[in-house]
């Protein structure tokens, strides 16, 4: 049995110190532990509720959508370009059916080796080089298959690629019969555009091509796509290429896990383009080139060598501002932009010093000679400098001393006439008929010469007036792009660019049309248009119907008047009187037709502008010429005007005058 416990010294001193424990902790009710746990289980549920909640209500849809992307392909459908006819309704252009291919990397397979077997089936089949720089099937080197696609897939790689267009019928079949082992290759039908009147029309119809890198996110506000779409770039295709590019349509295929086709959803069709009717003439334009191109063939045999290969031939209404007929050479083909070949052809037409993809009838400028003189005639008789019985005296050439040291004949200016023994007497129509320049320098500057009479010209503020209400210094707003404004010059202009005072050399000078005036062929023969119709200054125009595909009228042709000229009726009859002289038995001799009475001016314009400086034309002591003559007829009741410019073609009256003759020979044949 255990001892009991009996209290020793040890324990009595224990006892006698105080010893403090803490009571233990008091344990929790099972009952509150359970709560907690349950209180957790439902908030976890709540917010998985939540979440599903948001996953399938709120969030569904877009999911589903989503979904449905990833299901359904979208392939749009390409509208129908718009088609362009002459005023006859002949086709300018035409859309053929060919087809193209087109890579999206996005879907092509994840594995190296099957992405190169692709790559070079599609380099064999589509004649393209495998790496960049290699010799294709044409010839030509450039970004590979693989490096072009490798790129794209680095930039947007579910963005379609267009790999090449157009793709002959044959390979086109063979790539749809390989699709199912081609995945991410897609061969679809597009309509490739066709001129079948070729250099003819190249320069008014234009051509389409890919959207420029630098315009791509212009053009993808107006809702193209930069990587397939084409546009029209140069003509008629870039200025009315709102009516011609129609309204994309859209298809939606079902497709399976491997993107083949199951089935068609749906299928928005496409909206073609407009069916514009243009002014044009394809007979006469013909005609207007032939004549053009014979003559310019004519001034470089006769010279022995290429001295010129420029030129422009313009017919239009004068009544209504309707273009007949627009000729610039040199031209090209706008086939050329739709070949293979595009990137030789398009260096060739680009280092041609001619420049051949320039239209010269609205892009270049020119000094327009002594065809400019009826301006000046119309506005010194409207503003009383002359009357049509005024004479001036022509002795063959002027002399005006220097103001400085009027004294010193040797630092007089001599301007002379074309006719260096003078044509004497001469009123404002025998001026215009001789062309004689020394009437149009009295008239233009006035005459103020110790000795002899003085006589008040219009001066260059009055002539600044002038030429622009005659439509000089600004576009005429035809429908081509590119078109210059020329340059009217004055005293402030003079000051700005060459530092130097406005002279009354300067007056003469820009009163035969030369100096530092420039106009645009169709200005110039816009302005003489508004002398024949009485006044009024419309707006050139190459478009005379839009109608929808079916043909509908949608917009007809009005013609739009930009202006009224600030001339009298009588004094605009004198100015005709004078263009009829030029052509019955002046400088235009070489224009008459029998039976029927021309109105016409000559001029002979000095230069030397960038191209005759390198082709040595500007190193004898007398300057290169350009040819112009500009017309209407019948004069009386105008029925169309005319406009022949030769770039370096010498003497108006022996060159540019007969080639309009066979021009309007053409036209009143019809």
């Amino acid at each position: 049995m255990p001892e009991p416990y009996l209290p020793g010294p040890e324990s009595e001193a224990l006892d006698s110190v105080a010893v403090f424990r803490p009571p233990p902790p008091p344990r929790p009710s099972p009952y509150l532990r359970l709560a907690l746990w349950g209180l957790f289980i439902v908030l976890a549920f709540i917010g998985f509720g939540y979440r599903l909640y948001r996953l399938q209500i709120l969030e569904g849809p877009g999911y589903r959508a989503l979904g449905e992307r990833h299901r359904l392909r979208v392939i749009p459908l390409e509208a129908p370009r718009g088609l362009l006819l002459d005023r006859q309704g002949r086709p300018l252009v035409r859309n053929e059916p060919t087809f193209r291919v087109l890579v999206t990397p996005g879907d092509l397979p994840d594995d190296p080796t099957r992405r190169e077997a692709i790559f070079r089936f599609l380099s064999r089949w589509l004649g393209m080089p495998l790496e960049g720089g290699e010799a294709s099937a044409h010839g030509q080197g450039g970004p590979g298959v693989r490096e072009r696609i490798e790129a794209a897939a680095r930039e947007a790689p579910f963005r379609p690629l267009v790999l090449k267009e157009p793709v002959d019928r044959e390979v086109a079949f063979r790539l749809m019969e390989e699709a199912p082992r081609l995945p991410g290759i897609r061969v679809e039908p597009i309509l490739e555009r066709r001129y079948p009147t070729g250099a003819l029309t190249a320069h008014v119809v234009g051509f389409i091509g890919r959207i420029p890198a630098e315009q791509a996110a212009r053009y993808q506000a107006e809702g193209y796509d930069p990587a397939i779409d084409r546009v029209g770039l140069s003509g008629l295709e870039y200025g009315l290429e709102s009516w011609l590019r129609g309204t994309k349509g859209a298809r939606y295929v079902e497709e399976d896990a491997l993107g083949r086709p199951v089935r068609v959803r749906a299928e928005i069709p496409p909206q073609p383009g407009a069916r514009i009717t243009l002014t044009l003439d394809l007979d006469l334009q013909a005609a207007a080139r032939a004549a053009l191109q014979a003559k310019l063939d004519e001034l470089n045999r006769i010279a022995g060598r290429e001295v010129t290969r420029r030129g422009v031939a313009v017919v239009m209404r004068p009544t209504t501002g309707e273009v007949l007929a627009m000729v610039s050479l040199p031209d090209y083909d706008n086939n050329w932009f739709v070949s293979p070949d595009l990137p030789q052809a398009y260096a060739r037409l680009v280092e041609d010093p001619f420049g051949p993809l320039l239209n010269h009838a609205v892009a270049s400028q020119f000094p327009p000679g002594s065809s400019f003189k009826p301006i000046v005639a119309a506005a010194a008789l409207q503003e009383g400098v002359i009357t049509p019985r005024t004479q001036l005296f022509d002795p063959g050439e002027i002399v005006i001393p220097n103001r400085y040291f009027p004294n010193d004949p040797g630092l007089a200016q001599h301007f002379f006439c074309w006719l260096r023994s003078g044509h004497g007497w001469q009123n404002v129509v025998d001026a215009l008929a001789n062309s004689c320049n020394v009437f149009f320098y009295k008239v233009a500057g006035g005459y103020d010469v110790p000795g002899e009479p003085i006589f008040e010209g219009l001066g260059i503020e009055r002539m600044v007036q002038y030429m622009r209400a005659f439509g000089l210094g600004r576009p005429t707003g035809i429908e081509l792009p590119g078109e210059a404004a020329g340059q009217v010059p004055d005293p402030e202009w003079k000051r700005k660019v060459f530092g130097e005072t406005w002279s009354t050399g300067d007056t003469y000078n820009l009163g035969i049309g030369q100096g530092y005036l420039l106009v645009t062929p169709l200005q110039l023969l816009n302005a003489v248009s508004a002398i024949a119709n009485g006044g009024t200054l419309y707006r050139p125009t190459l478009v005379r119907e839009i109608a929808d595909a079916q043909g509908n009228p949608v917009k007809s042709f009005r013609p739009e008047i930009i202006g009224r000229l600030p001339v009298a009726p009588e004094h605009l009859a004198v100015v005709r009187e004078g263009m009829v002289a030029a052509v019955e038995r002046g400088t235009a001799v070489r224009a008459q037709i029998p039976g029927i009475r021309i109105a016409g001016k000559t001029g002979t314009a000095e230069f030397c502008d960038d191209l005759a400086f390198r082709m040595g034309l500007c190193a004898g002591r007398r300057l290169p010429s350009h040819a112009w003559f500009v017309a209407f007829a019948p004069a009386d009741a105008p029925e169309v005007a005319v406009l022949v410019f030769i770039w370096n073609g010498g003497e108006g009256s022996q060159h540019a005058a007969p080639v309009a003759r066979q021009i309007l020979e053409a036209y009143f044949r019809r």
